[in-house]
């Protein structure tokens, strides 16, 4: 019987070390350490480490060597064999002893004619008797590694040579050395241990960065599936769901290799997870765990990770799934939440929110509107709409605050004030109208402010404002100047005053207006401010191809800048097309009506 697979020889069958464990011991493992200390011994020929099976049920060849074949065949039927005590195993002796055993000549054991009658059935006659001429004058001390007190092998020295016999004086010298193998060993498998703890945190830390960095529910049950696989070194992962209006369950997302044709997963006990909503494990092929997502009593479907071969999931495998299944379920209900919210934000704001700018005769425009954070809708009001007598009106605004709270508000002031456009061509008068409207519906604490006007097709926008950012001018030119204007903000007083001012816009003329989670970003403290918010917009006005762009290119600058966004950002831009005669400019005020 040969065990080569277990030890290497070298190519003139000398002395050699290389053993290996399936669990994959180095040579520089402590174990493989010992057995070259003990290969400098003069009096030994041969020194083996033995480890026991997880139930201590069996022993195999750890690391070893051997000073010849003879010795290693002779030494193998002694060496190898289960840890009963009916087995003629000089391993299943030490452990049975829990103590060192010390052999002048094995032929002196007491299950010395047991070992030979194995020998003998293992080989050849004439090779079995030349085997144990060898051994049965071959001394022996077997010595139990036992670390924290439980045994996990036995170390074995022998020598086959009379004249160099192992004494009884070097028992000593292999418990001690089999002590410090225990000690190192223990310490390795801390490390070990340690080291897969925090391989296991770091995955889930990522798991949990990952998934809780999306608020798209199909982006959350992928990323489940993708890190499970990872975390648990598995073959196959699928996310179930629970249908939205049903009980029925089905794949969400899935990723892994393809599954065997009939190893699919098991509705019956995906349904049987989902109604206990505790944790499935399966001990034969393919290897499965099933864990219920869930947040308290809230299920949201079944995680299930397979094996399709090797080895079933042990309970820290599966404890990992079920933390990372929390982790998924937080995530979930994050996202739904967050789709909840933005189905009613896209209601409140729906035909206020557009889609593309308003087409505006004799003019390029565009439009940005992106809210604060991950929030699904924001307090900045804006847009374009065509009036009866033909202008278009223009409209930028902000409601303090954040959220869908905020969205509502906003969407009724930008109701307000359009609604009074209908019966009113001045806008200073749709103003005081809007804010009388608001000074009774507002919460105390919130306010309106807006920057609102009317622009014809000739370039003349009649405009008033209301405590809002005065919008930026940008001629054709590259001079840079703000379009005028201040008053209350709306809602704050029941009969407020509003001044009309007009703005001339020549050939190549931009008019810009945004909200202040733009010019208030910040980075480091320091806050963007007017005069770097213009040399922003110059610089993109140079290497845009339309406004459109314009408006996306300083959003980014002003990102970057700051390195992300706190607030919402609303950026409204007008350029009046070249092919337009008029090219004068003027800033007159008047008094509304």
């Amino acid at each position: 019987m040969s065990h080569t697979r277990d030890i290497a020889w070298t190519p003139d069958h000398a002395a050699v070390s290389a053993a290996v464990r399936p669990d994959g011991r180095s040579p520089g493992d402590p174990l493989s350490v010992l057995i070259e200390h003990l290969r400098a011994h003069p009096r030994v020929e041969a020194a083996v480490l033995l480890s026991a099976g997880p139930a201590g049920e069996r022993m195999e060849p750890a690391t070893g060597w051997f000073g010849s074949p003879l010795l290693r065949e002779a030494l193998e039927a002694a060496l190898h064999g289960s840890s009963d005590r009916g087995s003629p195993s000089l391993a299943a002796a030490s452990l049975e002893r829990e103590l060192a055993l010390f052999l002048p000549a094995i032929e002196a054991w007491e299950s010395a004619p047991l070992l030979k009658s194995q020998i003998d059935e293992r080989m050849d006659p004439a090779r079995a008797s030349e085997a144990w001429d060898a051994l049965r004058r071959t001394s022996v001390i077997t010595c139990p590694v036992r670390p924290a007190g439980r045994p996990i092998g036995v170390l074995i020295v022998a020598s086959a040579d009379p004249a160099r016999a192992l004494r009884r004086t070097d028992v000593e010298t292999v418990k001690a050395l089999a002590d410090l193998a225990a000690l190192a060993t223990e310490r390795a498998d801390l490390l070990s241990r340690e080291a897969a703890r925090a391989r296991e945190e770091l995955l889930l830390k990522r798991a949990a960065e990952s998934t809780a960095g999306s608020l798209e529910i199909r982006d959350v049950e992928t990323q489940a599936v993708e890190h499970s696989l990872r975390l648990v070194d598995a073959d196959h992962a699928a996310l179930t769901r629970m249908g939205e209006r049903s009980s029925r369950l089905a794949t969400a997302a899935s990723t892994g290799v393809a599954l065997p044709v009939g190893a699919g997963l098991d509705a019956a006990t995906l349904a049987e997870v989902a109604r206990s909503q505790r944790t499935v494990r399966l001990e034969h092929a393919p290897y499965t765990v099933h864990v219920p997502v869930q947040v308290g009593r809230r299920l949201f479907g079944v995680l299930s990770v397979l094996r399709t071969g090797g080895r079933a999931f042990d309970s820290r495998e599966a404890e990992l799934i079920e933390g990372l299944a929390r982790i998924a379920a937080a995530a979930m209900a994050n996202a739904l939440e967050f789709d909840r919210a933005r189905r009613v934000a896209q209601a409140l704001t729906r035909g206020f929110v557009p889609v593309s700018p308003l087409q505006v005769p004799g003019f390029e425009t565009g439009f940005l509107y992106e809210p604060a954070g991950k929030q699904p809708a924001g307090g900045d009001l804006f847009g374009f709409w065509r009036l009866p007598g033909g202008e278009v009106a223009v409209l930028v605004g902000d409601v303090a605050g954040k959220g869908l709270p905020t969205a509502a508000l906003s969407a009724m002031a930008r109701f307000f004030i359009e609604a009074r456009t209908w019966d009113s061509n001045d806008p200073a008068e749709t103003l005081v109208k809007a804010s009388t409207m608001l000074s009774s519906r507002l919460p105390e604490d919130a306010f309106v402010t807006a920057s609102f006007g009317f622009l014809d097709a000739e370039g003349c926008l009649r405009y008033a404002n209301a405590g809002h950012l005065r919008p930026l001018v940008l001629r054709a030119d590259g001079e840079l100047t703000e379009a005028g204007g201040a008053g209350l903000p709306l809602g704050v007083s029941s009969s407020p005053e509003y001044e009309n001012y007009e703005l001339e816009l020549g050939p190549g003329d931009l008019l810009l207006g945004f909200t202040d989670g733009l010019v208030e970003a910040r980075r480091d403290g320091e806050l963007l401010g007017d005069e770097r918010l213009g040399r922003i917009v110059r610089a993109a006005a140079e290497r845009a191809g339309d406004v459109q762009e314009l408006v996306g290119l300083v959003h980014r600058d002003v990102r970057e800048w700051a390195d992300g966004l706190s607030d919402d950002v609303v950026l409204l831009g007008a350029r009046r097309r070249a092919t337009s005669e008029k090219d004068v400019s003027s800033l007159t005020p008047s008094t509304a009506s």
